[in-house]
């Protein structure tokens, strides 16, 4: 991973252009957009998490873990670059130093980072087409990340973005990790594993896929998590798959079941 230095344009009309700058990537330019006031940052941090897992999904990727923890140090680094634009720290240290390996040991980390552009989408896209960055977006070894944005009117962009990739070196999950969805499946009942308000052989199937998938690549978020629990037991097993199965084979029973 390369730095680049930022290549800083005298403009001497009326409008400001800022500087796109990307790992290895060049610069375009933009207005800045000075209002802020309304706009959720964490609702356009989650948007990056997004984007890049839509992105991997079209590539056959398997989708990136969005971790509160990395969310929270993106944030830090995001402010550090209003004033120290460039991969190292304001100490001097790599970016990387920021992660504490005690809390998420990693075996890679990588960030890209970016400034000017006003949304998630316009941001993502210049990324896109940055080769070195794209490749940090597309790491088939990455497992999680982080992304933060903020916005400085007095700063020399205004709009600072960054993204923190690690390859987790940890066998057990992180605290609070998930996949964010643009459209979160909300099932209806227990044994309505895809939100469609019906239990049949296809949520059979994607509960289990996700009990089988040694890939990971099936992904279940809480609520789907919770009606695949067919025994109440807390625990999602193949004696849930038994039970979905049966319930679909004989509409005599009823979802869920309590052994006692």
């Amino acid at each position: 991973m390369s730095d680049q230095k930022p290549c800083l344009k005298r403009f001497t009309a009326a409008v400001t252009a800022l500087v796109m700058l990307v790992l290895g990537a060049g610069f375009s330019f933009r207005p800045m957009n000075a209002e802020a006031e309304d706009v959720d940052f964490n609702e356009y941090a989650e948007k990056i998490i997004i984007l890049v897992n839509e992105a991997r999904t079209d590539a056959g990727l398997k989708p990136v873990y969005a971790v509160p923890y990395l969310n929270d140090l993106a944030h830090i680094r995001v402010r550090e670059l209003i004033d120290f634009w460039n991969h190292k720290r304001p100490d001097g240290t790599k970016f990387s130093t920021v992660i504490d390996q005690n809390i998420a040991p990693f075996w890679y980390a990588a960030e890209n980072i970016a400034a000017g552009l006003s949304t998630p989408e316009d941001t993502f896209e210049q990324w896109k087409n940055s080769p070195k960055h794209w490749a940090a977006i597309m790491n088939p070894d990455v497992t999680h990340m982080g992304a933060a944005v903020t916005y400085e009117q007095n700063s020399t962009y205004g709009w600072y973005w960054q993204q923190l990739f690690i390859e987790s070196a940890k066998e057990t999950p992180f605290d609070g990790q998930y996949i964010p969805e643009r459209y979160k499946i909300v099932p209806k009942c227990c044994g309505d594993l895809n939100g469609d308000d019906a239990v049949d052989m296809f949520d059979y199937i994607l509960l289990m896929q996700y009990l089988t998938d040694d890939s990971d690549s099936v992904y279940l978020n809480d609520l789907q998590l919770e009606s695949a629990d067919c025994l109440q037991d807390g625990t999602i097993t193949l004696a849930d798959a038994v039970i979905l199965q049966k319930y679909i084979l004989n509409s005599s029973m009823s979802l869920p079941v309590k052994l006692f």
